[in-house]
């Protein structure tokens, strides 16, 4: 259901290496607050996967997150 979500908002295309690694919290710094605490942790993993209306949510949160690290929001 994620990857659907994500795809609808065009969040897949959008995604670069930097911004997965950061996600999965493989970033460069070891002194980054999304090394220790990444973002996937703080998303229920089965929910993503059989609820349609939290995968959507997660992938407006995801998208959120998205715009802040590209500067469009904040």
């Amino acid at each position: 259901m994620i990857l659907w979500s994500l795809w609808r908002r065009g969040l897949l295309r959008r995604a670069d290496r930097e911004k997965i690694g950061l996600f999965l919290g493989w970033g460069s710094d070891p002194l980054q607050l999304s090394r220790r605490y990444p973002l996937w942790r703080s998303v229920g993993k089965f929910r993503l996967l059989f609820s349609p209306a939290y995968a959507e949510g997660a992938a407006r949160w995801i998208e959120y997150r998205m715009n802040l690290f590209d500067g469009l929001e904040g």
